[in-house]
């Protein structure tokens, strides 16, 4: 049996994530017949995240807020009044997970369980890694209870779609808060 060679693809290679996007939206709209094979990949897709990999972005998400974001959110904001930097800080934080937070509620409704509870996991994870604070960063400036309230808000919301996280996860990936 002879096997057909991949053909070069170029113009498909170039293309952006959104532009990925509409030519896929535009195949499936033409080829009805492939959207079934679509569907298992996209399912695919959604379920190959890893608590290792969430929690490092996570983590990573939460440094990189810059304490110059802190200082165009805090003080005398047109439109708030003042605004303590703890406030700023907290809000900065909240911002940063929110993306994280819609991933898990996204899986959750469309029924990946497996998958919501592995970015779950992750997302406290990475709440916990980023526990020890260095004096100085937008996360010290939340206050010294901001990362384990956060991490209790996402197990919060992790339950509320159904997603609960085994006792013994918990302790082997944040053995001081369990």
């Amino acid at each position: 049996m002879s096997r057909r060679r991949s053909q070069a693809t170029p113009a498909l290679e170039a293309l952006a994530g959104a532009e990925r996007a509409t030519v896929l939206a535009q195949l499936l709209a033409a080829h009805p017949d492939l959207r079934p094979e679509a569907e298992q990949l996209a399912l695919a897709v959604l379920g190959t995240a890893t608590i290792e990999g969430i929690a490092g972005e996570v983590a990573w998400a939460l440094g990189a807020i810059e304490l110059e974001d802190l200082a165009a959110r805090s003080g005398r904001v047109r439109g708030r009044g003042y605004v303590h930097e703890n406030e700023a800080a907290w809000d900065l934080l909240t911002e940063a997970l929110d993306p994280f937070l819609a991933d898990l509620r996204r899986r959750a409704a469309l029924g990946l369980h497996d998958a919501a509870t592995v970015l779950a996991t992750g997302i406290v994870a990475g709440l916990y890694q980023s526990r020890v604070v260095e004096d100085g960063t937008v996360v010290a400036y939340a206050g010294t209870d901001a990362i384990s309230e956060l991490a209790e808000q996402t197990l919060r919301d992790a339950l509320e779609v159904g997603v609960a996280i085994d006792s013994e996860v918990a302790e082997r990936y944040w053995p001081d808060w369990v």
